[in-house]
């Protein structure tokens, strides 16, 4: 898939407690993952809690993460950009888009 083949971008994702994390780089097509977040991420994705990560990321509805954004149960450091086109990917990977 051309959208994530062309893409180099490393993200982390954590709770606000700093007690969960992990890390996900996107390079030359694969996905890579790990335990912990990523020197020189380009964004953290931090969470309120890991349930609420868990519910929001895994739900089928398309306006949870924008809730959890609005509700501040999410909140995004770093490169917003980024972070876009990781939601897209995700989007396209899920079959979404």
């Amino acid at each position: 898939m051309k959208f994530i083949r062309d893409k180099k971008l490393k993200l982390g994702i954590r709770t606000a407690d700093g007690k969960s994390g992990r890390q996900y780089t996107f390079s030359k097509g694969k996905i890579l993952s790990g335990s912990g977040l990523p020197e020189d991420p380009d964004f953290v994705m931090v969470w309120s809690d890991a349930d609420t990560a868990f519910k929001t990321m895994s739900s089928t509805n398309e306006e949870a993460a924008v809730a959890a954004l609005t509700e501040k149960k999410l909140q995004v450091e770093g490169d917003l950009k980024a972070f876009m086109w990781f939601s897209r990917a995700i989007d396209i990977m899920m079959g979404k888009a």
